[in-house]
Formats: C-alpha cells, structure tokens, sequence
C-alpha cells in the first residue's frame, strides 16, 4: 500500500494535479489518474471546484491533494467503494450534495486531511488525504524542503482520525 512507500523526510514522489475546471455543485468524475509508484497502483483523484469529484476505488488506494478544508470521504453505491474529494468553502459549498449523497450510501466515513497537518516549522506546500484499499485513512503533509535543491518533501504521514 501507498502509505508503506512513503517516508517522512524524503522527497515527495507524489503527483500534484492542478484543480480542474469547475464543477456543477454535484458529483462527477474528473482526471482520475492511474499511477504507478514502487509497484504499486493507485488512484489519483484531483479537487475540483464546487464539486465532488468521486472514483471508484476498484480496489486501489486513491490519493487527493490539495485540502485546505475540504472532505475526503467514504461511500458504498451500488455494490462499490467510491472515494471522494469534497469541494467546500465559499462559493464552492458542496455539503449540502455531499449531505443528501451520505444519505442514500451505506456505509460512509469521511475525514478532513487539513486536520492533521504537521509542517515541523518548514513551509507548507499542501496536504494529500489518502484512502487506502483497505479504507485506512491518512493525511500527508508535504513542505517546502530547506536542503537539496528546496524540492518538497514528505514532514509527516499521519493516521487521521474520521470526523464525527
């Protein structure tokens, strides 16, 4: 799994995918990205504005970037595990789509990934969620490495607790 490869400290291997054109304030599937890192597949879900971007997992981890409040969640339709980056904030609300869609979803869980960011003082450059095959949760701080060539780097991955 993905959060096995990954090692606070290193250079970030990480895909960093611009937000893509804005959505409808409902769900829709956008410029998933099928990755290899070390052997291991994943699923790279972009943000998109005011919408929730949703992939079937099939199976594989799915990483999204770049939280600053947004929701990653959870859900079963139709027999399939759906991860999802949920827009929010002003001008981009989609709670109240993503209230209705956890409504008619069983079962759900959702986290904020910009809950657990630990930069150790270096700059923040973001912050990943990701959700792995086996629907383990985890927020991954990347910052500004000070060393090296100042590419980013990996300050912490962290186990992330769901929200209530």
């Amino acid at each position: 799994m993905l959060e096995r490869l990954l090692r606070a400290g290193a250079p970030s291997p990480l895909l960093v995918t611009p937000s893509s054109t804005g959505g409808a304030g409902t769900v829709c599937t956008r410029d998933v990205q099928t990755p290899t890192l070390g052997g291991v597949t994943y699923k790279h879900l972009p943000f998109v504005v005011n919408g929730i971007n949703s992939v079937d997992a099939g199976g594989l981890d799915v990483i999204s970037y770049n939280f600053s409040g947004c929701i990653m969640a959870v859900y079963k339709q139709g027999g399939a595990f759906r991860v999802c980056h949920v827009s929010t904030g002003d001008g981009q609300d989609c709670k109240d789509e993503w209230n209705r869609i956890k409504a008619a979803s069983s079962p759900v869980f959702e986290f904020r990934p910009s809950d657990f960011v630990e930069t150790g003082g270096a700059a923040l450059l973001g912050v990943y969620g990701l959700v792995t095959a086996d629907l383990q949760t985890y927020a991954i701080t990347v910052v500004q490495n000070a060393v090296q060539g100042g590419g980013p780097k990996i300050s912490a991955i962290t186990k992330a607790r769901l929200l209530r």
